[in-house]
């Protein structure tokens, strides 16, 4: 008889719950869509891994009026003490960052993160606003097209990290900026540290090897 597997631990209502509960076996997330898998498979439906929802490049849109590619050209290049898209070296190419250095821009504390982008035979300095909330990684039109893209999606190396990264949508509210998003924090693990007294954001990746609850 096959035993059945235990749940998800339940305590009362606190943050220690709510960490041992995300942090020990099964996980919620993992049970309850197997659990729902296991009882669409008893009522005869037909379940297939392809349904899962899967985000278009052009199905994103963000409002963002206050960075432009002037600005960026400008007063970010300014800050960041490096020319937008200026050639990169080799070895800045090559280089695998631990900890990124930021910094946050404008009323709005945008988290910008200057970093090198590279593809194929080019490598630039790129400035990325990081922003979790965006389901993918975007390169702006400028960027594509000084980096030799002409469609996307391309795997690109990002602060040394090879990531598929799509051209904003022309038609969009962000055709003209890069936007460091989820799917990239997720797939190497990327914290940010924005320290507002300072103004600045640092990026850590391999987050959870160096920040272990």
């Amino acid at each position: 008889m096959q035993q059945a597997q235990p749940a998800p631990f339940i305590g009362p209502p606190s943050y220690a719950s709510i960490t041992r509960r995300f942090s020990s076996d099964p996980n919620p997330l993992t049970f309850f869509e197997e659990k729902k898998a296991k009882e669409a498979i008893a009522r005869g439906e037909f379940i297939d891994i392809h349904d899962a929802e899967v985000v278009g490049a052009n199905d994103f849109d963000v409002l963002i009026t206050d960075i432009t590619d002037q600005l960026l050209r400008s007063e970010i290049a300014e800050l960041a003490g490096i020319k937008y898209l200026e050639k990169a070296t080799e070895a800045d190419s090559k280089e695998k960052v631990d900890v990124g250095c930021g910094f946050l821009y404008g009323r709005k504390f945008r988290p910008i993160f200057p970093c090198v982008v590279s593809w194929k035979d080019q490598a630039r300095w790129v400035f990325f606003i990081v922003d979790s909330g965006a389901p993918l990684t975007y390169l702006s039109s400028q960027t594509a097209e000084v980096l030799g893209i002409h469609r996307g999606p391309a795997p690109v190396t990002i602060a040394g990290y090879t990531h598929a990264a799509h051209i904003s949508p022309a038609g969009s509210h962000f055709a003209d900026i890069n936007i460091l998003g989820y799917d990239y924090c997720c797939a190497y693990n990327v914290g940010t540290m924005p320290n507002s007294d300072k103004g600045t954001v640092h990026l850590v990746f391999n987050w959870d090897s160096k920040w272990e609850l």
